[in-house]
């Protein structure tokens, strides 16, 4: 009985999953900081409300994104 071929693909395959949402979070992860950074230097520039909020409501959407993809990758 070849124990390898029968634990390989389903190894393999979550192996696969994990990594991929690993790669989804880093990415998730680096747009929300770069975000914040962005809205704090427009606030302490120039606080124009308008692209602030609108600033602000993409970092939301963002992080609701991520708790998403580590909530996947918890259940994994």
């Amino acid at each position: 009985m070849n124990i390898s071929s029968q634990v390989e693909p389903t190894s393999t395959e979550h192996l696969l999953a994990c990594l991929g949402l690993a790669i989804d979070e880093a990415k998730l992860a680096r747009k929300i900081i770069k975000s914040k950074d962005i809205a704090r230097d427009l606030e302490a520039r120039n606080p124009a409300p308008r692209r602030l909020i609108l600033l602000n409501r993409e970092i939301e959407l963002l992080e609701a994104k991520l708790d998403r993809v580590r909530s996947q990758a918890n259940r994994g």
